[in-house]
């Protein structure tokens, strides 16, 4: 008996030391991007409220790419953790390469949108002159930037799944301080730098991906790592490779992209009531970021953590692990929830606001506080237990259905027909949150998430 007690405890202790070594690293780097990204915010916020709508409305484009990016190395993580936990690293390289090739595809069509047309896009969102024309100066900018980003979220993925999350943490830390300085050196024209506003912004997010990739590109290529592969290796990948690959990551890819449309649809709705609601809904975006990084961590250790099980072949443990996941989540969400709470008020005063957006931002914060625990379960089904256990198809159901089905008809009517207050129409959305959890409960429980793909 006390042979099986010490045997449990040492196989509970086993798995928090995993999890925390690989959600550490991911937490800490999410942190300082929503820290430093909330800095930027009120940078930023200090040209005025159209400056932050339109920076926010230009980020439209790149968020789109970023989740289509992030679908598609998902997709690819799936079999980089799995090929890890059963130690074919040759294969590993293989489709590393097929994600970076794909992504690139993606990344250049939205480069040549950003650079190229512009006005077309981001007319969409403001017909304000002063906004439109700041939001296309920044778009132009950026948009130089998404080839870039793409290879390093792959970088990213690969050494995560490998264990090696401090590496993209040190990169991150470095890409996102250098983005900072720069921020308050060319916003504003500090220490003799020249004063370029959102132009700034633009430029300072620039080199801040360049140096990002640089450190990323040095470590995984340049230096003697597990996941260094030649030219030839990376793309070795044949047909039959191409359509194993699709046939996971493309749900993923489809769910991240109409999620990702989804928002931008959220997004498009919020704007039509206004500069000051619109403003809100990015300042409250930008706080709640800061707190759910916890949720960000915990779901990628979930997602590396059930892939590397299933590679090994271990599911009896997996099914262990995955109910200590979501007991751990749903504590995290409610003590989430209590920080946001209590920090809301603190964080507002940082903000230079008129009193009208300073009000709706309070409510908004208020009310996303009740929806926390929930959200961070969805994302923990979804993005970490299920893609992880290869089950990318009923994910795409779970994320799509409730979204287009219930959270877009109701923000689309209440904001562009009904015309409801921002509050009124945030607090709708969350309905979509509370089906998908009742999707996403019982494939849990019927353990038909879990797939071997490799």
């Amino acid at each position: 008996m006390l042979e099986l007690e010490k045997k449990n405890m040492n196989n509970q202790n086993h798995f928090y030391k995993i999890l925390l070594t690989i959600a550490i690293p991911i937490i800490v780097q999410n942190f300082l991007s929503s820290s430093l990204n909330m800095v930027d915010n009120l940078m930023i916020g200090n040209l005025g409220e159209a400056s932050i709508a339109a920076v926010g409305q230009a980020n439209q484009l790149f968020f789109l790419f970023t989740l289509m990016s992030f679908g598609l190395n998902s997709g690819g993580a799936i079999f980089f953790s799995q090929f890890h936990g059963s130690g074919d690293y040759k294969s590993f390289k293989k489709y590393m390469g097929m994600t970076m090739a794909l992504g690139g595809l993606i990344a250049g069509i939205f480069t040549i949108i950003a650079v190229i047309i512009p006005e077309r896009v981001m007319g969409l969102y403001s017909e304000d002159p002063e906004v439109l024309k700041a939001s296309v100066e920044y778009l132009r900018i950026v948009g130089f930037s998404y080839i870039l980003s793409n290879l390093s979220v792959t970088m990213i993925f690969a050494l995560r799944s490998t264990g090696q999350a401090f590496v993209p943490m040190f990169s991150s830390i470095l890409g996102l301080g250098t983005n900072t300085v720069l921020n308050y050196l060319l916003i504003n024209g500090a220490f003799g730098f020249p004063r370029l506003e959102v132009r700034g912004a633009a430029l300072a997010t620039l080199i801040a991906r360049i140096i990002e990739f640089s450190v990323l590109f040095y470590i995984v290529f340049l230096k003697s790592n597990l996941l260094n592969g030649t030219f030839k290796e990376l793309t070795s990948f044949k047909k039959p490779n191409i359509s194993n690959f699709l046939r996971v990551a493309a749900p993923v890819l489809l769910n991240e992209t109409f999620w990702s449309l989804g928002i931008v649809v959220y997004n498009y709705s919020y704007s039509k009531l206004g500069v000051s609601s619109f403003a809100a809904i990015q300042i409250q975006n930008t706080i709640t970021q800061l707190f759910y990084v916890f949720s960000f961590g915990i779901c990628n250790a979930a997602a590396i953590i059930t892939g590397n099980l299933i590679g090994k072949g271990d599911v009896e443990r997996l099914k262990v692990y995955a109910s200590k996941i979501i007991r751990l989540t749903f504590l995290i969400g409610i003590i989430t929830s209590l920080l946001l709470t209590v920090s809301k008020n603190p964080i507002l005063s940082l903000y230079r606001l008129e009193e009208g957006t300073r009000d709706t931002t309070y409510k908004l914060l208020t009310y996303i506080s009740f929806i926390v625990p929930v959200r961070f379960l969805n994302v923990l089904f979804v993005v970490g237990l299920f893609r992880g256990g290869g089950d990318t198809r009923y994910s795409l159901f779970a994320e799509t259905a409730s979204l287009w089905l219930v959270g877009v008809p109701l923000v689309s009517l209440a904001a562009l027909v009904l015309k409801l207050p921002v509050e009124r129409v945030f607090v709708l959305s969350f309905f979509e949150e509370m089906v998908k959890l009742l999707i996403c409960l019982p494939r849990y429980k019927s353990k038909k998430w879990i797939h071997r793909v490799v």
